[in-house]
């Protein structure tokens, strides 16, 4: 009978966790953006203003750059993948006339490209197939109604930490002995600013990154070169294999303009990404946590493979965060047996 109770208890903790797991990836993605704005309320602290002056000073400051940004950049973007779109669709009707596709296709290609051509440019023209692919607008228009609520509820959230941070804390030191409480309210704390640190630090290289892809397309001509930068920051704020990712995608959209243009632009990618590698990250992040560069691959891996994009930008910060805690309590207290 107990053991019954026991797995069925147990059952209705992971069906209760199940059922609010949406919300605790809202509080989990909530509490990561306030600690990305820890530092800046902490240095505004430091400069005599009060807690909840720099927390709203942070917090205005962050949502007028974002809404500047948006307003400057959601309507090009949007813009530029209608252009864009019509520029696939005449490459891939004049690809078979290109001389270097017609060598590939005699020479060193057993698949049948011309089909697989025409079928894909049918694709993307057919009325009827546009109409069937539109039948998911419902979900889509669902998908968006989500996707409003949940900013809300995130940005709500993110005030929230970012205001009564130092409370939270104190109230769960409150709950660890007195006997441990200094020691372990220094280790949360630099936990906390480890991974506040890195936060910022990977909005910081994204941020770079997409700069100088926006340059980069604009002077070779690449098509939507503004909607090629915020592919190029989105993907820039993965770790690790993000920055890759994102280049791909940059020198696929510039060789249906131009391939000389596309071998210039991934020549320049790849310089980037070995600056970015060896000077701007261990620049940007040298106050963060250090972590070997296969435990930042595995622990990115881990956290695609468990939550999609949102725990590969999770991962990171959290290995870190139990790196520090390896470091601080479990060697020290092996070597002291």
């Amino acid at each position: 009978m107990l053991a019954t109770l026991g797995v069925g208890a147990g059952l209705a903790v992971l069906g209760a966790l199940a059922a609010v797991a949406t919300v605790l990836v809202y509080v989990g993605l909530a509490l990561f953006l306030a600690l990305a704005l820890e530092p800046a309320i902490r240095y505004l602290t430091s400069r005599g203003l009060p807690r909840w002056a720099a927390a709203t000073v942070a917090i205005v400051g962050s949502a007028i750059v974002i809404a500047l940004v948006v307003v400057a950049v959601l309507p090009l973007a949007a813009q530029q993948v209608g252009i864009f779109g019509a520029q696939l669709v005449d490459t891939l009707r004049d690809l078979p006339d290109q001389a270097w596709y017609v060598w590939t296709t005699d020479n060193l290609v057993a698949l049948d490209l011309n089909g697989l051509l025409s079928s894909l440019t049918g694709l993307l023209t057919d009325p009827r197939q546009l109409t069937a692919i539109a039948g998911g607008v419902l979900q889509v228009g669902t998908g968006l109604v989500n996707g409003v609520t949940a900013i809300i509820i995130v940005t709500a959230l993110t005030i929230y930490f970012a205001v009564t941070l130092p409370t939270m804390v104190s109230a769960v030191l409150r709950l660890v002995p007195g006997s441990r409480r200094l020691e372990t309210g220094s280790l949360l704390n630099e936990v906390l600013d480890s991974v506040g640190r890195y936060v910022s630090g990977q909005l910081l290289l994204a941020t770079i990154n997409a700069t100088f892809t926006l340059l980069l397309t604009v002077f070779a001509g690449s098509p939507a070169p503004i909607l090629l930068a915020v592919i190029a920051f989105i993907a820039a704020l993965i770790p690790v294999v993000g920055t890759v990712i994102g280049s791909t995608l940059v020198v696929l959209a510039t060789l249906t303009v131009s391939p000389v243009g596309a071998i210039v632009v991934a020549a320049f990618l790849l310089v980037y990404m070995q600056v970015e590698a060896y000077v701007l990250a261990p620049r940007v992040m040298s106050r963060a946590v250090a972590l070997p560069g296969v435990l930042v691959i595995v622990a990115a891996l881990a956290g695609a493979s468990l939550g999609g994009i949102l725990g590969a930008l999770v991962a990171v910060p959290v290995a870190a965060a139990g790196l520090l805690v390896i470091n601080r309590v479990v060697i020290p207290y092996q070597d002291a047996l």
